[in-house]
């Protein structure tokens, strides 16, 4: 059935009123307010209709004529945007259509699973301007996906209005919603004609902070979702977990299927056996993570080693049966990834847990490992399915209770930075390399995953210049580690650093963390709204060493600095061997999740650190030999 815009989403002319508004009263000084938006969605056709009226106030707020709709075209989604429109009515009432041209734009890239946007510009936008646009989102109509109204923006919202047809199974699914942090007395309704429909006037913007939990978990939402009618709400992990149970289990096998593959893996221990079967599973080529998958799913395990290929599931699945096979004790985990919202049991919704890893046992310990994600090496799980709760899948006998399973540590994503420079002028010369292991080297591979050697090339020049002020020359000249699972990445550059040394009458000063010279502290602000979150625990290790002409030399040394906050570690020093300056620095944070109530405490360590950091370390004139 065709699904088109509703009535109320049609553009119309702008009143009196709108033209006069100079801004908000509850958000003074604001840049822009989103005037009208109306979001119409339809799980039956598999289709969703929005529609904005925005209003600019000032030079800043014409930003927001420059539109990006979001999508998800990665199989089984398959999300397409289309009909778009849109035009812009200037301060005196003229209507300037948009004719311009739009752009496909890659916002976020890990592997094949990317999120893409349509972006366009609106010509001729000034403070004073409305702007308006609608379009539509279409998806596979073999999914039955869950809805949220994501109600808060970065500027206010004067008028929201959303409606919600939901899928309509004659019994055989209920739909169900919940909200967070709504204005009290705010909910949606339940019409007569079996829709939803919520509206809500003078929403404030939603307060952006650095290093925070997903927009998504924070601003005021609505969360739609669907369950099959025959389960009590209180009963629905258990008996989802049996529907899990009995998929992945069939999937998986008798070990027996899969015994002659499984046997040229075996090695002389446990752990050795481990690792072979680990390789067997990261060479299968991941369907998940291609830009157009056309394989159809397999039906079993033996299927995807036959014909070595699969997607992330059935690879992750895959895995643990060859695993099995091998003499291992090994089962799928159904986790909640963490990267867009966080697990709540109250909630009756299969989708929080929509991804899987596998767990081993040898010699009494547990393991995990993450096949499913091409590249992750031996042991680490993509961070978003790291220390999250899960349900362990084993054969006739469901989990009723989530357990948190995979916490990593700092030694699981490192970064060792090494510099070797002379000090030439006002300049650093020399040669940098970069190590990254565990998941900062997954992060880096997934990056990359998919491009071509010119685009890797700038993706990580292009770090490396960030870490210094403007004017640095990059060259990358060794790069290594970027398609395995089993070594780390290494990246050799040759660099020119500008701007790092400066002159002070007769003296030369810089800093003693060359790395640093241009950090700030990301908890500047005097006070914290949400909570401050790390995805992973990190640790950073950097070793620089400046040889200086034979005309300079260090007025002093600074003194080491050591910070223990307990989950915040940091350490500097500084010596010397002839001509040449050795400076080393170590970072590590052994965290996820910091209530905002300690925030003082994270603010003032990250200023220490910096300040030492960017600590001065004066040259003088050498003294005559």
């Amino acid at each position: 059935m065709f699904a088109g815009f509703s009535k109320s989403q049609d553009f119309r002319p702008p009143t009196p009123d709108e033209l006069a508004m100079k801004g908000v009263d509850y958000a003074p000084g604001v840049s822009a307010a989103i005037l009208e938006w109306i979001e119409v969605d339809d799980d039956e056709s598999a289709f969703s209709a929005e529609y904005y009226r925005v209003k600019i106030f000032s030079e800043e707020g014409k930003k927001y004529a420059d539109i990006e709709i979001p999508y998800m075209p990665f199989y089984p989604v398959s999300q397409r945007v289309t009909d778009i429109s849109a035009r812009t009515i200037q301060p005196d009432g003229t209507i300037v259509p948009f004719d311009g041209k739009v752009y496909d734009k890659v916002l976020f890239k890990s592997g094949r699973a990317s999120l893409r946007a349509k972006t366009f510009s609106l010509a001729g936008v000034q403070p004073g301007s409305i702007i308006e646009y609608r379009y539509q989102h279409r998806w596979s109509s073999a999914l039955l996906l869950g809805t949220v109204w994501s109600i808060q923006r970065e500027i206010p919202v004067l008028h929201a209005k959303m409606s919600l047809k939901p899928y309509d199974s004659e019994g055989e699914f209920g739909s169900f919603f919940t909200y967070f942090n709504l204005p009290a007395g705010n909910i949606p309704s339940r019409t007569r004609d079996r829709k939803y429909e919520f509206e809500l006037r003078n929403v404030p913007a939603f307060l952006a902070e650095q290093f925070a939990p997903p927009e998504d978990q924070l601003k005021a939402r609505v969360n739609f979702y669907y369950t099959t009618s025959r389960i009590a709400p209180e009963k629905f992990w258990e008996t989802q977990n049996g529907v899990w149970n009995k998929a992945i289990e069939g999937f998986i096998g008798k070990p027996d299927a899969l015994r002659a593959v499984a046997q040229p893996l075996i090695g002389a221990t446990e752990m050795e056996t481990l690792q072979n079967v680990y390789a067997k599973a990261q060479s299968l080529k991941n369907h998940s993570y291609e830009t157009e998958p056309t394989e159809r799913e397999k039906k079993n395990a033996a299927d995807v080693l036959k014909k070595g290929d699969g997607y992330s599931l059935e690879i992750n699945r895959t895995f643990v049966a060859l695993a099995r096979a091998g003499g291992l004790q090994a089962n799928v985990l159904r986790v909640a990834p963490r990267d867009r919202f966080f697990f709540m049991q109250t909630i009756p919704d299969a989708e929080q847990m929509g991804d899987e890893i596998a767990a081993v046992t040898v010699d009494g310990k547990t393991l995990y490992f993450d096949p499913g994600t091409p590249t992750a090496p031996f042991g680490i799980v993509s961070w978003e399915k790291s220390n999250v709760p899960s349900f362990r899948i084993a054969k006739g006998d469901p989990a009723k209770q989530p357990v948190v399973v995979a916490a990593q540590t700092p030694e699981d994503a490192v970064v060792r930075r090494s510099a070797d420079l002379r000090l030439n002028g006002d300049a650093l010369e020399g040669t940098i390399v970069a190590t990254f292991t565990g998941q900062e080297a997954l992060r880096r591979r997934l990056r990359s995953w998919n491009e071509d050697d010119a685009t890797r090339t700038k993706a990580f020049e292009d770090e490396v210049k960030a870490w210094f002020p403007d004017g640095a020359t990059v060259k990358l000249t060794q790069l290594t580690g970027v398609t395995t699972h089993a070594e780390p990445v290494v990246a050799k550059f040759d660099v020119t650093l500008m701007n790092v040394v400066s002159a002070a009458g007769s003296r030369t000063v810089l800093p003693i963390s060359v790395f640093e010279s241009k950090s700030q502290n990301p908890f500047a602000a005097a006070t914290r709204t949400h909570p401050i979150y790390f995805h992973y625990p990190h640790r950073e290790e950097d070793e620089v060493k400046v040889t200086l002409p034979p005309t300079l030399a260090p007025a002093a040394l600074p003194s080491p600095t050591k910070l223990d906050a307990g989950a915040l570690m940091y350490l500097n020093e500084t010596k010397q061997n002839g001509r040449e300056l050795t400076f080393k620095r170590s970072t590590s944070v052994d965290a996820l999740l910091v209530q905002a109530e300690y925030y003082k405490a994270l603010r003032n360590f990250y200023s220490v650190m910096i300040t030492a950091d960017q600590k001065p370390l004066v040259l003088v004139e050498a003294p005559a030999k």
